[in-house]
């Protein structure tokens, strides 16, 4: 049994990960004036091109909020409660089944829809206070000085996370962002397939940082590498169960995408 989530760390400015890339010069333009199929490419030792960054609980630190405020939603219509071991022991993807799994049966329609009105209600609260993760920002710099694209996909809604990512100004780091659109969330692995269709990129030259066991998931069906950043939504077994390298802040989580394959 995990006795103790895996908790990321405060950012303390750590290794660098641009020796990694040994000495390859930087890229003589900006990121948000490439184009993801042009040919200036710079490849890592394990030959990626490509960051894909999951959004939520990975740049944007809101894992503490999404688990408050599921906890709070369960609280608000008189279920059973719902603790932050609990939540990190059975979190998944689509929602729908994570709710399944936090009543122990399958959650009725009706009770489906309230309690997804008051995760909203609780999580929009505490939206506002939110930022990015402590070392976000210098860990999009390294990879863009490194000659990485980037892009950011996410099961947020599309507009709401095109709103944020202009907020924090992260727009010249990224060729791409996807957000959820439309009702049905589905699967990331179906999303991950089809934002790579739009970067035109292999699967063999792309890594995905997120912080679930569903980006492992999806990075593993499609066949891109994955690095996972311990935010705290997921307990360590869960995330380690996965097989992908598991790192406590992001700078290490870049640092691993640029070293070889493991």
């Amino acid at each position: 049994m995990d006795s103790m989530p895996l908790t990321p760390r405060p950012y303390v400015q750590g290794r660098n990960p641009m020796p990694l890339l040994r000495r390859r010069a930087a890229l003589s333009r900006p990121a948000h004036q490439r184009r993801p199929d042009q040919a200036d490419r710079h490849m890592t030792d394990g030959g990626i091109t490509h960051v894909v960054w999951d959004w939520n609980g990975t740049l944007f630190d809101d894992a503490d909020a999404l688990i408050a405020s599921t906890i709070e939603a369960f609280a608000r219509q008189g279920l059973p409660p719902v603790t932050p071991e609990r939540y990190r022991a059975l979190h998944t993807q689509p929602i729908d089944t994570f709710y399944d799994r936090l009543l122990g049966r399958t959650v009725p329609a009706a009770l489906r829809a309230e309690l997804h009105a008051a995760f909203h209600d609780a999580y929009l609260r505490r939206r506002p206070g939110i930022g990015l993760a402590p070392d976000a920002l210098a860990t999009l710099r390294a990879a863009a000085e490194a000659g990485l694209t980037q892009s950011v996909l996410s099961m947020h809604p599309h507009d709401v996370l095109t709103e944020l990512v202009e907020r924090f100004a992260l727009g010249p780091h990224l060729v791409r962002v996807d957000g959820q659109r439309g009702a049905d969330a589905g699967y990331k692995r179906d999303h991950l397939a089809a934002h790579l269709r739009a970067l035109d990129r292999p699967p063999g030259a792309v890594v995905l940082v997120g912080d679930s066991v569903d980006d492992a998931r999806a990075a593993a069906a499609v066949g891109t590498r994955c690095v996972l950043y311990a935010s705290g939504l997921h307990s360590g077994t869960a995330l380690r169960a996965e097989g992908f390298p598991v790192t406590r802040t992001l700078e290490d989580a870049l640092a691993t995408a640029l070293g070889p394959a493991r």
